[in-house]
C-alpha cells in the first residue's frame, strides 16, 4: 500500500537535507550577493521565510548579521533547532505570523513563496512581509518564471533521480503537471527507499509568476523593483 504524504520533504526534514545538501549554501550566497549590492554592511537584522532547517540562517549569523526565522513546518523548526539551538526559529504562516519587529532585511527563498497558489495568498504574503520590512529595507523573494515552463516547446514529464548517502539510499521518479489556466507547476514524486517495502508519494503545487505580473504584485504592496 502507498502512503501518501503531501510535501514530504517538509514533514521529513532529514530527507531534505539529503536530497538538497548544499541549497542552503548555494542560496545564501546568492542572497549575500544580492545585499552586499543593495544593502552592504554588517550587523545587519534578517527575517528569513521558509527557513527550513536553517541553513540561509547559519550562512548569515556566521557573516556578522542577527536572524530569525518562520517556517510553515513544525517539524523543519524543530529540526533546525536540534542543529541550531540557539537560533530564533519560531512556527508560522508568512501569510500571517506577527513577529511585532521590523528587519533590515527579509528573506523568502527556495520554493516558499511559490505555495502562495491563489492570488488572494500573495496579496496576504507580501502585505506581511511589507508590515515586517523597515523603511528602505531590502526584500529577496524566489519565484518560478512562468515563461520558462508555459512557453517552452519541451517540457520534462518525467524524471528519476538516485540519491545515495552514507546512511541514505533512494531512487526518486517524479511526474510533472502544468495547469496552464492557473499558472501552476505539479510535482508528484515517489520515494523508493532502499530496505523499505512501502513506497512514499510527496505531492507538491507551485505558483508560477511572469516578471511584470510578480512586479505589479509587489508595487501594490510599496516595494519598488
Amino acid at each position: 500500500m502507498t502512503k501518501k504524504s503531501n510535501k514530504h520533504l517538509i514533514r521529513q526534514p532529514w530527507y531534505y537535507e539529503y536530497i538538497y545538501p548544499e541549497a542552503g549554501g548555494i542560496a545564501a550566497q546568492a542572497c549575500q550577493n544580492i545585499i552586499d549590492e543593495f544593502c552592504p554592511g554588517k550587523g545587519l537584522s534578517m527575517l528569513d521565510i521558509g527557513c527550513g532547517t536553517g541553513k540561509i540562517i547559519s550562512h548569515m549569523t556566521g557573516s556578522g548579521h542577527t536572524c530569525a526565522g518562520i517556517d510553515i513546518s513544525k517539524p523543519m523548526v524543530d529540526y533546525a533547532l536540534l542543529l541550531h539551538p540557539k537560533f530564533d526559529v519560531t512556527q508560522g504562516d508568512m501569510r500571517n505570523f506577527d513577529l511585532n519587529k521590523k528587519f533590515d532585511v527579509v528573506l523568502c527563498v527556495g520554493s516558499t513563496f511559490t505555495s502562495n497558489l491563489s492570488n488572494a495568498d500573495v496579496h496576504a504574503s507580501l502585505a506581511n512581509f511589507h508590515r515586517h520590512c523597515k523603511p528602505g529595507g531590502l526584500l529577496i523573494i524566489a519565484l518560478l518564471n512562468a515563461s520558462r515552463f508555459l512557453g517552452a516547446e519541451t517540457f520534462n514529464e518525467h524524471v528519476e533521480m538516485r540519491v545515495d548517502e552514507e546512511d541514505f539510499h533512494a531512487t526518486t521518479f517524479s511526474r510533472h503537471l502544468l495547469d496552464r489556466r492557473n499558472q501552476s507547476f505539479r510535482r508528484v514524486r515517489t520515494w523508493r527507499i532502499d530496505g523499505e517495502d512501502d513506497p512514499v508519494v510527496d505531492d507538491a503545487e507551485f505558483r508560477l509568476f511572469f516578471p511584470l505580473e510578480i512586479e505589479d504584485y509587489l508595487g501594490q504592496h510599496k516595494f519598488s523593483v
